[in-house]
Formats: C-alpha cells, sequence, structure tokens
C-alpha cells in the first residue's frame, strides 16, 4: 500500500496552521478508492480543525493505472518549479511507486510518465482510457436536457406527468445516477433553490419507478455502521439505491474499514465480501463518472467561450449546456478568481456571466422572459408601460402565471418579490379590464 504524506496546511479561512495528510500517488491496483476520490474532486480535500473550513491541497500527483498501461504526472504550475526540479521530483514519485510494484510488473512506461497541464487534463486522460466516449457525452447531455425539462415543469402537476410518460424508457438507473450526481454537484457549489429542486425531482422518479430506497444516512454516521448497511443488502437494486443515496459516505476511510473488515473475515466469508467491496467500488466509480461527465460538458463549454474572441457566439452555438449548473460553474470560477486575486480573469468571467444570463433568458419562454423584464423595470410607471407596450406577448391566463411565481418565490422566504409580483397581476388585470388603453391613460 502507498502511504500518504504529512503536510503542513494554513487554514485559507482562519489563518491556523495544522498538519494533513496528502496523497502524492494514485495507483489503482492498490488504491481503488482514491480514483473515485480523484474524479469527484475529492482527492486531497482536507478540513482546518479549528474553524471546519474545506480546502483543496494544490500538490504534485502521480496517476498509475497497471490494466491500461497508464501512468499521468501532474506539476501544479503555480509551483513554479524549474526544469531541473521537476524532473527530480518526478524520478522521487517514480521511485516510490516502484518500489511498492513487484519487479516482474514494472513496464518500459515507468520511465516517461506522460504530463498532464492542469488536474482536469489528467481527469480527462483517466476518463479517455476508461473508455467513455463522445457518444456516452451525448447521451449524458441528453440526460442532463431532461433533467432540466422536469425541473421546469416541477410544479406543474400534468405537464410533468406528461414529460415523465413521454420519457419513461429514458428514466432508468443510468438516468437516476446523473441525476445523483447533479444533485451532490448542486450540493457543494450550487443554490440551495436548485438542490432542494433536484430533490424533490430524485423523491418523485424514484417513487414512480416503484424502486425501494432506503432512507440516506447522516452525514456523521460512523464508518462501521455504514459498513454494516451496505454488507445487509441481498440484492444489486438494493445496494445501487443504497450507493445513489450515500455516495459521500462511501469515501477512503468507508473502504479502509471495509478491507479490515474483509482480512480478518473467516475464509468462507472472505470471497464473499470480497465480491461486495467490488460491486460497491464499480458502482461509485460509475457514479463518480457520471458526475464527472455532467461536468465534463460544461467545463468544455465555459474554457471555450473564455478562449473565444466572440464568447456571446460560442454560448449561442452551446445553448443547450447553459443551465443553472453552468451558471454556478461560473461563480464557483469567479470566486476563485477573486480569492487569487487574477483581476483579469475576474472580469472576464464577469463578461461571460451577463452573456449566459442573456442567452438563458432569449431561450426562456416569451412570458416568463416578459416577467423577467418587469422585475427589472421601475414600478410602477415602467411596468406599466412595458405591460401595455408587449401586450400581443400575453393572454388571459397571464395573471395567474404572475400568482402562481408570486406564490413559489414566497415561500422561498423572498417576500418583497412576492409582493412586486402580486402588484404586477394586479397592473395586468386593469390593463385586461380596459382593453389595454392605461397606457395613454397615465402617459
Amino acid at each position: 500500500m502507498i502511504p500518504s504524506m504529512p503536510i503542513q496546511i494554513g487554514c485559507p479561512s482562519c489563518g491556523n496552521k495544522y498538519a494533513a495528510q496528502v496523497q502524492s500517488i494514485v495507483d489503482v491496483s492498490q488504491n481503488p478508492e482514491l480514483k473515485s476520490a480523484l474524479l469527484r474532486g475529492q482527492l486531497n480535500v482536507v478540513t482546518c480543525p479549528a474553524c471546519k473550513t474545506p480546502a483543496m491541497v494544490s500538490a504534485p500527483l502521480l496517476y498509475h493505472d497497471p490494466d491500461k498501461s497508464l501512468l499521468l504526472l501532474f506539476v501544479p504550475p503555480e509551483l513554479n518549479l524549474p526544469l531541473t526540479e521537476r524532473e527530480r521530483l518526478t524520478g522521487q514519485l517514480v521511485n516510490a511507486l516502484m518500489s511498492v510494484v513487484p519487479a516482474e510488473k514494472r513496464k518500459g512506461y515507468f520511465l516517461n510518465p506522460r504530463p498532464a497541464l492542469t488536474m482536469q487534463g489528467l481527469i480527462d486522460e483517466v476518463l479517455k482510457a476508461d473508455g467513455v466516449t463522445q457518444e456516452m457525452l451525448e447521451k449524458q447531455r441528453a440526460r442532463s436536457r431532461l433533467i432540466q425539462d422536469l425541473l421546469a415543469v416541477l410544479d406543474t402537476e400534468e405537464q410533468l406527468n406528461a414529460l415523465i410518460e413521454q420519457h419513461r424508457a429514458e428514466i432508468d438507473y443510468p438516468f437516476l445516477l446523473t441525476l445523483s450526481a447533479t444533485l451532490e454537484g448542486s450540493a457543494v457549489s450550487g443554490p440551495k433553490m436548485l438542490t432542494e429542486q433536484l430533490l424533490k425531482l430524485r423523491e418523485l422518479l424514484v417513487a414512480r419507478t416503484g424502486i425501494a430506497l432506503p432512507e440516506p444516512l447522516p452525514l456523521d454516521t460512523p464508518v462501521a455502521e455504514v459498513l454494516q448497511r451496505s454488507l445487509a443488502f441481498k440484492d444489486k437494486d438494493s445496494l445501487w439505491a443504497f450507493v445513489l443515496y450515500n455516495r459521500p459516505l462511501l469515501d477512503y476511510a468507508f473502504f479502509q474499514e471495509l478491507t479490515a473488515y474483509i482480512e480478518k473475515a473467516p475464509k468462507e466469508q472472505a470471497d464473499e465480501l470480497g465480491k461486495r467491496r467490488s460491486d460497491l467500488l464499480e458502482m461509485t466509480e460509475r457514479l463518480d463518472k457520471e458526475a464527472q461527465q455532467v461536468q465534463q460538458a460544461k467545463l468544455q463549454v465555459l474554457r471555450q467561450t473564455l478562449a473565444s474572441s466572440d464568447p456571446a457566439k460560442t454560448l449561442r452555438e452551446n445553448k443547450q449546456e447553459i443551465d443553472t449548473l453552468f451558471l454556478a460553474m461560473i461563480g464557483a470560477a469567479l470566486r476563485s478568481a477573486e480569492k487569487e486575486g487574477k483581476t483579469e480573469n475576474v472580469e472576464r468571467l464577469k463578461m461571460v456571466n451577463e452573456v449566459a444570463l442573456q442567452v438563458l433568458q432569449d431561450s426562456l419562454p416569451p412570458e416568463l422572459r416578459l416577467v423577467n423584464d418587469l422585475l427589472s423595470a421601475e414600478y410602477p410607471e415602467g411596468t406599466r408601460q412595458i405591460l401595455a407596450q408587449r401586450r400581443k406577448e400575453w393572454n388571459t391566463d397571464f395573471p395567474e402565471i404572475l400568482t402562481a411565481l408570486a406564490e413559489d418565490v414566497e415561500a422561498q422566504g423572498r417576500p418583497e418579490a412576492a409582493q412586486r409580483l402580486k402588484e404586477l397581476r394586479s397592473q395586468a388585470e386593469t390593463i385586461l379590464q380596459v382593453g389595454g388603453e392605461i397606457l395613454t391613460a397615465h402617459s
């Protein structure tokens, strides 16, 4: 087994100095659970013991998958290592890996690890080696689009039921995996409202598919209890359900505990327990790949947009990827750039965010575009003019739409926005009553 290394950390939040363990080598054959942590963006994430703030340690990483003859090396560019120091570091990492690999399994590629310029580039190579093809990414995009379509009608029961029936064959285990991965990503960096909507959608779809899923365990559940729960299931569907609901608990510590449990078990039980460990690793890895693919398409669009001479054109050509998750990704990148003091990146990301919002606005149904414009206008004269000038864009159902939106935002704890929507409803009703002539009466 390859041990972790102690490193001194300065907490970015409270300044506390503490020692943490980081992984500089991921060998899939020896520590397969570390691959899952890498794909989930959780490798070398440490927590300050003083203020509990999590932080990702930027450290060199050597990735090895002997079954695929894959050896990748990532050295963070912010370390600014000169060539001689970089070569020395590479030699140290390769030698450390070779020291735990039997001589007969050492191959020629050990002498020439393939460099990755970024951590994401390393992950891209891992996925490619795992057979993630363009066709798979297209299927992933289709699932993501269906999630967005379902979220759009989540509070309209008749439309939601019709959409579920229309796509019944597509709402399968891979789809639930994507939905769970999207939910987990939103819980980490997305808006709270989106997380709640995704959770509600998953609960509803699970009920419709008839799969009996267990209640998710609290995040502070002891590892020993998580282990016993994972061993209690008799069929794969139930085990899948357990993984879907409790993926964050199936971490490195969990698999260490499971390995120790297998080593202590009687021979007649060890083989069965080993099979369960393999199933859990396979399931968590598949879920992690789904999570990575969810982010991959959107991250690729964000990179293309930032590098484009015409960001608006790039975003319009990829408008199917622009949704609340895409905006959350921009927000995360913006916060990171601000924290690092990268002024040019901050300005560029702000511009991309504004353009993305505009593209998203343009793709909305006419009634919702009108609502957004009304909420941005001065009340009451500005909103009254917009309602009258754009009378052809709304009909007698529009006041009911405003009422439903007011109830939604009020339930979200936004009383001021709810009140404005109610006032807009009154204006719309007045215009309907006087046949749209109110504009001239108040201008």
